[in-house]
Formats: C-alpha cells, sequence, structure tokens
C-alpha cells in the first residue's frame, strides 16, 4: 500500500499550542520520520506552500523559524530547526485543499491510502487518519490501515514485518494466518501492538514473579480481551525452529499464547484462535518477541 502523507497549514495552526508543546511535538516527527524513510517506497510527504505562513508560538512564521539565520537558538531547538529546513527543502510540494484530502481519505483503499502529519488533532478527520505528535505516530497509521486493507496472508505477514519491528514473525505465519485473516484482521494488529510496544515494557520493569504473572500483568496493561496464558500440556506441538546467531537452529517451545476469542465484528460467538509466540532470546533474532503462529488453535 502507498501511503500519501501531507503537510497543511492546519498542520500547525493551532493558536493554543504552547512553545513547549511545539518543540516537543516536532522532536516527536523527526523521530517518527527517520523511521518513515526506512520504507520510503511506501510513503510519500507532501508539503502545501501555504504552512510557511503559519505562524508559530515563538511569534516567528514557519519560514522564518526555519531559515533565518538571525535566531538565537540552541541545544535541541536548534537541532530541531537544521532538520526541518533540510527536510522540508526536499519534499515535493502539492497544493489540495482540506476538503479534497477528506474526500481522497474517503477513498483509502488497499493500493492507495492517504492521511494528513499535523502536531495536532484536525477537526473532522477521523483521528485513524491523521498522524498526530506527540498523540500518535506513523506506525499507528500504517498499522491501523493495514487491519481494514489486510489483502491476502503473504501481503499482510509482509506488512507486519515492516510495522512491528520488535517482532521477528516465523515463516509459519504465512500458513498459518490465511484461515482466520478476513474476520480477525483488526483484532491481529491490536494484538501484536500489545506484543511489540507493550510486552517489552512489562518485562523491563522486573514485576511479575513468573511467566503466568507476567503474562496476567502484560494483558491488563495491554486491555487485552482475554488473558494471555502458558499452555497447559503436549507442548510438543507448539516446537519451532528458529535459526540463531551463529546460523544454528534451534528448536524452541513457543508456549505462551494471546487468546483471540472476539472477530473483528465482535459478535457473540467465543473463538479459540491464537498468537503463539515466545519471549525472546539474546542470540535469536536481536532478542525480539518470536511470533511462532497466528492462526487456529494448535
Amino acid at each position: 500500500m502507498i501511503a500519501n502523507f501531507y503537510i497543511i497549514p492546519q498542520s500547525f495552526g493551532n493558536e493554543t499550542m504552547s512553545n513547549e508543546n511545539f518543540f516537543s511535538s516536532l522532536d516527536s516527527f523527526i523521530g517518527d520520520y527517520h523511521n518513515l524513510i526506512i520504507h520510503k517506497e511506501d510513503n510519500k510527504i507532501y508539503l502545501q506552500e501555504e504552512v510557511y505562513d503559519v505562524k508559530l508560538p515563538n511569534g516567528y512564521s514557519l519560514a522564518e523559524f526555519i531559515y533565518s539565520s538571525d535566531l538565537k537558538l540552541s541545544g535541541k531547538e536548534k537541532s530541531i530547526k537544521q532538520f526541518l529546513s533540510n527536510v522540508f527543502l526536499k519534499l515535493p510540494k502539492k497544493q489540495i485543499s482540506l476538503d479534497d484530502l477528506k474526500i481522497e481519505i474517503d477513498d483509502n483503499s488497499l493500493e492507495c491510502c492517504t492521511g494528513i502529519i499535523s502536531l495536532f488533532e484536525i477537526d473532522n478527520i477521523a483521528s485513524e487518519n491523521q498522524i498526530v505528535y506527540d498523540t500518535n505516530s506513523w506506525y499507528s497509521f500504517r498499522r491501523y490501515h493495514l487491519g481494514v486493507f489486510f489483502g491476502d496472508a503473504n501481503y499482510f505477514i509482509d506488512e507486519c514485518v515492516k510495522y512491528f519491528p520488535e517482532i521477528f514473525f516465523h515463516e509459519n505465519n504465512y500458513s498459518s494466518i490465511g484461515k482466520i485473516l478476513d474476520d480477525f484482521s483488526s483484532k491481529i494488529i491490536i494484538h501484536l501492538v500489545a506484543l511489540n510496544d507493550v510486552l517489552p515494557t512489562v518485562i523491563s520493569s522486573g514485576e511479575f514473579s513468573n511467566h503466568t504473572d507476567l503474562l496476567s500483568k502484560f494483558s491488563i496493561t495491554a486491555e487485552l480481551d482475554e488473558i494471555a496464558t502458558l499452555e497447559g500440556k503436549n507442548k510438543t506441538r507448539l516446537k519451532f525452529k528458529f535459526k540463531n546467531s551463529e546460523g544454528e537452529i534451534k528448536e524452541l517451545t513457543c508456549e505462551p499464547h494471546l487468546k483471540l476469542c472476539k472477530n473483528d465484528n465482535e459478535d457473540s460467538k467465543y473463538f479459540q484462535n491464537r498468537i503463539y509466540f515466545h519471549f525472546g532470546l539474546d542470540s535469536i533474532e536481536s532478542s525480539k518477541v518470536l511470533v511462532a503462529h497466528i492462526g487456529e488453535h494448535l
């Protein structure tokens, strides 16, 4: 999916934003920009030239802030100014009204989607179609739209590899996920977000007594539909092969599992679908969470 992102005057035009929040949001954008350009073939950013006329919380127009040589800035503010001046000069310019942007957003599809990059939330644009710093990120945008426009199993897993950098996806997922993808695509994304974003934080806290306690605390923190658990018995079916940093094949038991018990429609039926994973090892895939199986109960 090609994503076209727009920076428009409304992206900066919030009179209530403080100077502190302004620089904090720009700092978040810079961090996200580096992630975005790793996949620049799938992500395009366009700039409306009128954005340079917007008055910023520090009293300067955006053009004055970026390009003036008379501003006395230091530290992070100076580095942000330098970054923006370099990036904005390179961004292609494209004139498009907010109303036309809304029409493009309504036409989002598997092939192409449109979004807005902003420092604060713009009225009358659904939050999932905005990257609002410090509220969400490019990852949030791409993950949400992957859940909606999920394609086939191969496409879905290939995209997940891009947008969940703390997870390694075993090749088994390409065959296992197909049976449930149509009805669980968004639920799968929600649970992968939990594994990628929440689980490492809970693990690093060390505030758990064992793996069962860890999974319980993680599930509650991530607000999952049901508490993740370990497998009770017959664990041999949960053995998967991974390659370590020495190129050796290691067989691991991936018994912790998330329970995909509700489909995307959240109807009354209870499902037994699972995401089986391993907490990760230093010697395998740089300690990433190892997702071995997304699909029906094994």
